[in-house]
């Protein structure tokens, strides 16, 4: 399985289990997405940039943790190009919590 198929099966079945009202378990859905997107920057880019806009918009609450990770400024411009791009997803709340989670 790619990285993005494992990104895409893991969002499908946490999306299914908040529809059931069931909280996904954070260590075997969200961290393996969240260890991926925080190996390096071009790794994070390159992922990113295969991502629906949905699959963009269900990660974006978890991008404060890939930034607190990567401490990238690189990875917040970054994110403000994928808003850019798609503008009919808010990340504007996640961006302020991945430049929040930058150290100073």
């Amino acid at each position: 399985m790619s990285d993005n198929e494992l990104i895409t099966n893991n969002l499908e079945i946490i999306v299914m289990m908040t529809q059931d009202g069931a909280s996904p378990p954070l260590d075997e859905y969200w961290d393996p997405i969240i260890d991926l997107l925080s190996k390096d920057i071009a790794t994070t880019k390159e992922l990113l940039l295969k991502c629906t806009p949905d699959e963009i918009n269900i990660m974006g609450g978890y991008f404060e943790d890939v930034s607190y990770n990567l401490q990238s400024q690189e990875f917040i411009d970054f994110l403000r190009e994928l808003q850019k791009k798609y503008p009919e997803i808010d990340l504007e709340k996640d961006i302020q919590w991945a430049v929040d989670a930058l150290d100073d």
